[in-house]
């Protein structure tokens, strides 16, 4: 399963491009009323994606043409002239047998032609897909439609439809995540133009469920009454809908909590509250928050617990569905949240995004290592080594935190890491590209500094998730990154004499070799 990593950095492009065969099978005007575009191949070469809006939307429908040729052409286009991080291939197809029922989602896991090529399709999804979609594992692509007498061949797979496979093929080469999402209208009988026909109108129904998240983006529109699982993506995504939280942990950060704190008072698009919860601070940091008065709310700790029991009270304080967290040693410039309120009504079916940072080590500004590059888009295997999402940039939904269990308090640090990890495991993450995040570093309070040879921390996080990854390509990619460090970690306690630590991780490094 490819899993290639866009790091381009242009201000702003589409991200999201849905491709159906046909005009029919979409709700085109319900699209375009809800600011999202919809062009058919020949309006694309005529220039059509160059004539958006000035706020441009982050998702395009294409409409490729039917059959195998089509598709290819237009996916051809795709790959070369918008360079999306998703594609999304939807639309109708036959099932074979009866005994799976029409008018049901259809998500399949490979993807072949009548020749016996096959393509695996990524499973994972950008935008919400209800529970109720079938899993299947083949669809196969054919070049013509044969209702009379559906060949045998045929019927060794679970679905048929003319021109996945096309586009699967094209995006195999590429950076381009490709996903396949059918409507199952027919049994590819003699039957199937009737009953094609008679599901058309509840496919479209299906759609703009299944696509509700943008309906806010259109300017002054009224969202629609939400139908289906689409886990509240239509809320809060218009202007002055977002309503944020914006969540600050402190403990002896005298020095610097003030310009965290005055940062967020500066921002032009202001959040709905500030949560600063000082874990049990033994300096000046309470007296300062007092400072502050009703500004902001100040939930104190009894006893020292670290960020992430700080961060997890001012989950259980956050009055409002999208968080902000922001490190008290850190800062925002004034459009921080602005830009990401807009980067969300461009891109909607994100639940988690985060800003780009500029570095400042020992009061200088430092440029990241090419290792330390923000990654969009399906992120968990490029953050597998190393955590590549920053705390004081994220903004994410509170109900995504409580799915995956917030911060898990057992660990002393790269508790961040490990939960970004389980989050990008199902969630594509967003990149608003803004330099919108002071991150200072150097200090001799800093958590790395305090906790030396991180990787062990590393090493327990991923070990908890290789025990509940059931997906073998998945496990596999956990198995080789948690075996490279468990080596590491290995030569380093013998080298320093540590006999028992070496001991406990040669174990674990014999375990995943069986």
């Amino acid at each position: 399963m490819k899993n290639i990593i866009s790091t381009r950095r242009r201000k702003f492009r589409i991200q999201l491009v849905i491709t159906a065969a046909l005009r029919k099978e979409l709700p085109i005007n319900w699209l375009r009323a809800h600011n999202i575009p919809v062009h058919t191949l020949a309006a694309l070469r005529a220039g059509a994606s160059n004539q958006q809006h000035v706020n441009p939307s982050g998702i395009l429908v294409v409409i490729t043409g039917a059959g195998l040729k089509a598709s290819e052409e237009a996916a051809c286009w795709i790959r070369d002239n918008i360079t999306p991080l998703f594609v999304v291939n939807i639309g109708t197809c036959g099932v074979t047998g009866k005994r799976r029922s029409l008018a049901r989602w259809i998500k399949p896991e490979y993807v072949c032609n009548e020749e016996g090529d096959q393509y695996a399709i990524d499973t994972r999804f950008p935008v919400p897909v209800p529970d109720s979609a079938i899993p299947v594992r083949f669809l196969i692509s054919v070049t013509t439609s044969k209702l009379d007498r559906v060949p045998a061949s045929w019927k060794k797979h679970d679905a048929v439809d003319m021109e996945c496979f096309a586009q699967a093929r094209v995006f195999s080469k590429t950076g381009i995540i490709f996903h396949c999402l059918k409507f199952s209208t027919d049994y590819s009988d003699k039957n199937a133009i009737t009953d094609f026909n008679k599901n058309l109108d509840l496919l479209k129904e299906e759609i703009k469920n299944l696509f509700s998240f943008p309906a806010c983006t259109a300017p002054h529109s009224t969202p629609p009454p939400v139908k289906g699982n689409t886990n509240g993506l239509l809320k809060h995504i218009q202007e002055n809908q977002i309503k944020i939280t914006v969540i600050i942990p402190a403990y002896n950060r005298e020095q610097t909590i003030q310009r965290a704190i005055d940062s967020v008072l500066c921002q032009s698009n202001a959040p709905e509250e500030i949560i600063v919860v000082d874990d049990c601070s033994t300096d000046s940091t309470g007296e300062i928050l007092k400072g502050y008065g009703d500004s902001l709310t100040v939930v104190t700790l009894s006893v020292n617990a670290g960020p992430s029991k700080a961060r997890n009270e001012g989950i259980k304080h956050a009055g409002t569905e999208w968080i902000a967290f922001l490190d008290s040693d850190d800062c925002w410039k004034p459009d921080k949240l602005k830009n990401q309120v807009e980067f969300l009504k461009r891109c909607p079916f994100y639940q988690i995004l985060q800003s780009e940072e500029i570095w400042i080590r020992n009061g200088k500004r430092v440029n990241p290592c090419k290792h330390h590059a923000k990654p969009e888009g399906w992120i968990w295997e490029a953050s597998l080594e190393r955590c590549l999402v920053s705390p004081s940039g994220v903004l994410l939904r509170k109900s995504l935190l409580e799915e995956y269990g917030n911060f898990d308090e057992r660990l002393p640090v790269c508790e961040d890491y490990d939960l970004w990890l389980k989050i990008s495991r199902r969630h594509p993450v967003g990149l608003e590209p803004g330099l919108s995040v002071m991150k200072y570093g150097g200090h001799a309070d800093q958590l790395s500094r305090k906790y030396p040879a991180m990787d062990r921390f590393r090493v327990q996080s991923l070990s908890g998730l290789l025990e509940v990854e059931e997906h073998p390509d998945f496990r596999r990619k956990l198995a080789a990154v948690l075996k490279k460090k468990l080596s590491i970690l290995l030569k380093g306690f013998e080298k320093r004499g540590k006999i028992n630590d070496a001991e406990e991780w040669r174990r674990m490094l014999e375990a995943l070799g069986r």
